[in-house]
């Protein structure tokens, strides 16, 4: 049973050059720039202004300085105002000022946290304008925290692409990285010839999204960072509101990482033996039953009974059609013809869920 994950491959052919890192200590040293260059003020949602200076907009604050907006944090005054982003920019600076301005004007008088970056000079960049109940996490801990393990081992950034790149990108918005350990290959005779430890962590400092871990199992990667027959997918996400949750994120990203890279071959191929081998139930009705039992809502009964029927015409390649290995694996091969993303990466970790039913 294998997929294919292509959240690194998406991330190398967006990313442009400047957001492109080919170690980590290079990638740690621009967020650690982002994050000296950067102050946190406090303002009411009420109290936001833009005023249009030429084509372009800035915001104002309550004493007359101004900073300039990126897209994103555009993106969120707009929000703030209640009014469209996509159509504030097709209109003249100053009438998209006026609009906004009318919202803002009408904003509760909640806290908000303005996250402001200074560009070497006088100027003033708002990258982020999010509630007071947003918890950052800052993405210079977690690339920290990544150093850390590479210089531990046995974790390091993923093989380089075509372009020389290795998986590990930051910019004004987001940050992804993605590290492999090639040392301890397990099945190393099998088909397919061993599987590798790999995994992605992502986070957004400016509230684009949460904090996330994916870890799994793989076969190889290629060099558009596409990962190929990857088995045992677990993912983990903190979103960015309440108390500690930078303490969390660490604490849940070292764990995981930990136990995924201090786990024996030997563990590794107990499990996979162990799914190929656990019986779902004696018969096609027994299987459905259970699986419906699991209550993963992206199993739908079309779905539940195509992936048994698929499993069933491929005996060959996944095992028999009654077992967590067998099943799982047909889940995952529908979800590789699913035209959305997200349908894909939903039925995935619920192939992931049927193969936990063996352990």
């Amino acid at each position: 049973m294998s997929t294919t994950l292509t959240q690194a491959n998406a991330q190398w052919s967006r990313r442009p050059a400047d957001e492109r890192f080919g170690s980590l200590q290079t990638m740690h040293d621009a967020a650690m720039k982002f994050r000296t260059t950067a102050a946190v003020a406090k303002i009411k949602a009420n109290a936001l202004r833009v005023a249009a200076e030429g084509d372009e907009l800035l915001l104002t604050g309550p004493k007359g300085g101004n900073a300039t907006l990126t897209n994103w944090s555009f993106g969120q005054v707009a929000e703030k105002a209640k009014a469209p982003a996509s159509y504030l920019k097709t209109l003249p600076a100053s009438i998209a000022a006026d609009c906004i301005n009318a919202g803002l004007k009408r904003a509760d008088g909640s806290d908000h946290q303005l996250l402001l970056a200074r560009d070497g000079g006088d100027r003033l960049t708002a990258r982020a304008v999010t509630s007071d109940k947003y918890s950052r996490i800052w993405n210079s801990d977690i690339t920290k925290r990544l150093l850390e393990l590479e210089a531990k081992g046995p974790w390091q950034p993923a093989p380089a692409a075509f372009d020389g790149s290795r998986g590990l990108y930051l910019g004004d918005r987001d940050m992804f990285a993605f590290l492999v350990d090639n040392e301890r290959r397990i099945f190393e005779t099998g088909p397919g010839g061993g599987l590798s430890r790999g995994f992605f962590t992502w986070n957004s400092e400016v509230g684009d999204a949460s904090f996330g871990i994916m870890t799994f199992l793989y076969e190889y990667v290629c060099g558009n960072h596409r990962v190929w027959g990857v088995q045992d997918i677990n993912e983990a996400r903190i979103i960015h509101i309440g108390k500690d949750q930078s303490a969390k994120a660490f604490e849940m990203m070292t764990v995981e990482v930990r136990k995924y890279a201090e786990a024996s071959a030997a563990d590794d191929e107990a499990k996979v033996l162990s799914a190929r081998q656990y019986q779902i139930g004696a018969s096609k009705d027994d299987v459905l039953d259970a699986i419906f039992k699991l209550k993963v809502p992206v199993i739908t009964k079309k779905i539940a009974t195509q992936a048994y029927d698929l499993a069933e015409k491929r005996v060959d390649w996944y095992g028999s059609p009654r077992t967590a290995w067998g099943y799982a694996g047909a889940l995952t091969e529908i979800a590789r013809d699913m035209p959305n993303a997200n349908d894909r990466h939903a039925l995935n970790l619920a192939g992931t869920r049927v193969m936990e039913m063996a352990f």
